[in-house]
């Protein structure tokens, strides 16, 4: 009787072990669940220069102002978010704060970073770190030069980075021919007309129209100096006064080669 009540005994104590251990097994497991519910934030960008209407770039000089741009990003539900504290952080010991707002058709995070003559020269290392409610992130360019921010003095900005290209063509503008339909097609990364032209010529004084088609990549065009702009495809017209030449640039920020969407108009008398 005696060795009967030990073993139900020992029974009920092992029972009880194996409850504790699921227990603790089961908690393990929704700790795991909550943590991974919880997710990260997922940030990506780039940086640009102010100079020439936020054109990427690497290699910044005094006067310049280095523009950091980032999206941040929900790893769980693949939203951006906007309420997150996001910051640069400079392997010079400064913190920069970045603010969210509208920038072209786009809504990310922005920062400028002025380069001064006082701004040491060489690679810069930088991390974007974001923030928000439990949830963190952060963002590190690629160690290759083309991604490295890096700072030139002014001699060296100054000097030339590659041959220089070919000179036009002389054309005698009392004989030109003139066309005010000015047809714009947009590729990436190239500006030009129906036949490969990307100098445009219209007489001063009358009406031109001025059309854009993007056949790859999203595009748009304004003529410097004339307050003329188009952020999409489509058409505006106008009336150039004053004659001269006037360059026509890409409007709308679209990757790597967008400083190379450049065409020319030339108006005459």
């Amino acid at each position: 009787m005696k060795k009967i009540t030990m073993g139900i005994v020992f029974m009920f104590m092992l029972l009880m072990v194996l409850a504790a251990c699921n227990d603790t097994g089961d908690d393990k497991e929704d700790k795991a669940a909550e943590k991974n519910d919880t997710g990260s934030l997922v940030i990506s960008g780039d940086i640009v220069s102010e100079q020439g209407g936020c054109v990427l770039a690497n290699r910044f000089s005094p006067g310049d102002k280095i523009i950091f741009r980032n999206n941040v990003v929900d790893g769980l539900t693949n939203e951006q978010v906007k309420d997150a504290k996001v910051q640069v952080h400079l392997s010079t010991g400064e913190t920069l704060d970045m603010a969210y707002g509208k920038h072209g058709e786009d809504n990310f995070w922005v920062v400028a970073y002025p380069v001064t003559a006082d701004t040491p020269t060489g690679t810069i290392n930088y991390t974007v770190t974001a923030e928000y409610e439990d949830q963190k992130g952060e963002f590190k360019p690629f160690n290759v030069a083309p991604s490295l921010l890096t700072i030139v003095s002014e001699d060296v900005a100054a000097a030339p980075q590659e041959e220089p290209a070919a000179k036009e063509e002389e054309v005698d503008l009392a004989t030109v021919e003139t066309n005010q339909n000015v047809e714009i097609i947009g590729k990436n990364f190239e500006f030009h007309g129906p036949n490969g032209e990307q100098t445009f010529y219209v007489k001063a004084g009358e009406e031109v129209t001025l059309s854009l088609k993007s056949e790859e990549g999203v595009h748009g065009v304004s003529v410097d100096g004339l307050d003329v702009k188009l952020d999409k495809d489509g058409s505006t017209k106008f009336t150039p006064e004053k004659a001269g030449e006037y360059n026509m640039t890409c409007s709308v920020f679209c990757g790597t080669g967008h400083g190379d969407m450049t065409a020319k108009l030339v108006v005459v008398n």
